[in-house]
């Protein structure tokens, strides 16, 4: 078991811990070591116990295991999709040219092939998933309070968690409900606000915990906890992305905090790329937020094993990637492909008996196959469990922060000489040499910049936002977008948001549909 599990097994705890409570407020408790729902939240270690059910929220669907239960968070859906990483990695990669499945149910070809809408399953799960996280959050934070110690770093974990929830959610379906820990309780209906409502919360409530000094230091003890880092990437991509989100100009902003990261945060690029990837990824020194995994005490078929099982093909050799089956579904299109160089370390594709154009998507051999992830130590050996794997899911880390700074100077707030400085770590890194570096910030722009970021960040969940950000989404042409085997150079700009799932529109008066949906 690695040693940051903790984090994902107390979860468990806070389930035997609250079922142990004694449900009637007026009985008083035998003994001082009986915890009652009047005395629970004035105890750091319950209260430890509740935030851990919180961070992993963000990585299972529950506390009863990868498989169907009426006990889970979400019930009525497959656990393994109800997971946060599985449904916002199909929304955000599917719906790009990054990646494409091949198992063709309605939901997956609505983002194979730029046609969804309000019904769409992934659509929807994402959407709860994220609504049950920060229902936690809020009901951790209406039940406790700052008392200057442990409670007060637990709160400042859970209101960054929360925000990070919301830039989310925003990012993706843009005019969403707000609740928080004031709102009201029982039947209630949450108040719809749009982006610059959002945007102005994001940002205050990150930058008041920042300056609280209540978040957790940086330490490997408290590996997968959010930090300041942690919060200063999800502000430094809220400012990179405020014009989509109608917030003008913020590249300023954000080249402060990537600096502060880059320079302070402590994180350096691995040496070996594909060790941001493996099942003892917990050792790499460029992970900033991690979502934690483990094969035998944070079980899912959503998450790394998703990412890594839906990949393989049942002709490969599976045990050679740590895990024991492969699902024959997400493979690779030519339009990511195609645009890595001879001697990129990071094209970790399989091509045997293989078509590097995808020229029938209903079929799992068109398309190469992604490596990227596997489920083995940086030493070769296999992770604890080959049903379900070790890796955690690197959503932010050092690599991705260099080339954000790059891209603030591109826009001429950051300083240039740094963000050459800053891609060429990156090319030296992934040629071994120092052939493909620039002498200057003019050799590169947006386009190339583009493609770097997809050499760099492929199926670790950022490509629409970033098609989005770089205006390519709605014009650049991909394989089967549009449901067309070339693809189309033009979508409806509907599509720039998801829509807001049927079932909370209907349940929802307050609520209005995203425009052409």
């Amino acid at each position: 078991m690695k040693k940051h599990n903790i984090i994902i097994s107390a979860a468990l705890v806070s389930g035997m811990l609250f079922e142990a409570c004694v449900n009637d407020l007026d009985v008083e408790p035998l003994t001082p070591s009986v915890v009652t729902s009047a005395t629970a939240w004035n105890n750091d270690t319950a209260a430890e116990c509740f935030l851990a059910k919180i961070y992993s929220a963000f990585a299972i669907n529950g506390q009863d295991g990868p498989g169907n239960s009426d006990a889970n968070d979400i019930v009525g859906a497959d656990q393994g999709e109800a997971t946060f990483i599985r449904s916002y990695w199909n929304l955000q990669e599917l719906s790009s040219d990054e990646a494409k499945c091949s198992w063709g149910d309605e939901a997956l070809n609505g983002l194979n092939y730029s046609n969804w809408g309000p019904t769409n399953r992934f659509i929807m799960l994402n959407y709860d998933r994220l609504y049950v996280n920060i229902a936690f959050c809020n009901e951790f934070l209406h039940s406790t309070s700052d008392d200057g110690g442990k409670m007060s770093e637990y709160r400042a974990e859970a209101r960054v968690l929360r925000a990070f929830s919301y830039y989310v959610l925003m990012d993706l379906y843009g005019n969403i409900p707000f609740t928080d820990e004031n709102s009201g309780i029982g039947a209630y209906l949450p108040e719809q606000q749009g982006r610059a409502y959002f945007f102005q919360w994001i940002e205050s409530e990150l930058k008041d915990v920042i300056a609280s000094g209540a978040l957790p230091e940086k330490s490997t003890a408290n590996y997968g906890k959010v930090n300041k880092y942690v919060a200063e990437m999800v502000l430094a991509n809220l400012y990179i992305n405020a014009e989509v989100y109608g917030q003008g100009d913020h590249y300023a902003d954000a080249a402060t905090h990537l600096a502060d990261i880059i320079d302070n945060g402590g994180y350096i690029l691995e040496p070996n790329y594909q060790h941001n990837f493996n099942a003892d990824n917990n050792l790499s020194s460029e992970i900033i937020f991690p979502i934690i995994f483990d094969g035998l005490y944070a079980q899912s078929f959503g998450g790394t094993t998703f990412v890594i099982k839906s990949a393989l093909g049942k002709d490969m050799q599976i045990s050679t990637y740590g895990v024991d089956d492969g699902w024959e579904g997400n493979r690779a299109p030519q339009d990511l492909s195609s645009i890595f160089e001879s001697g990129d370390t990071r094209a970790l594709f399989y091509k045997e008996d293989r078509t590097q154009d995808m020229s029938d998507n209903t079929s799992y051999k068109s398309g190469w196959t992604v490596v990227k992830f596997n489920n083995l130590t940086r030493d070769g050996q296999s992770g604890s469990n080959p049903a379900f794997a070790d890796t955690d899911f690197p959503f932010y880390r050092l690599a991705d922060a260099y080339l954000l700074y790059v891209e603030t100077a591109l826009k001429g707030a950051g300083d240039a000489g740094k963000a050459v400085g800053l891609y060429n770590q990156i090319q030296e890194r992934a040629f071994g040499d120092k052939s493909h570096n620039i002498g200057s910030l003019s050799e590169i722009d947006a386009d190339k910049l583009l493609d770097e970021r997809a050499r760099e960040l492929y199926w670790e969940g950022h490509r629409r936002t970033d098609l989005i950000r770089f205006g390519k989404f709605l014009t650049k042409s991909w394989a089967w977008k549009g449901g067309n085997v070339s693809g189309v150079n033009s979508i409806d700009s509907k599509y720039l948001l998801f829509p807001l799932p049927s079932t909370d529109v209907s349940a929802n008066s307050n609520l209005k549909q995203n425009d052409g949906y």
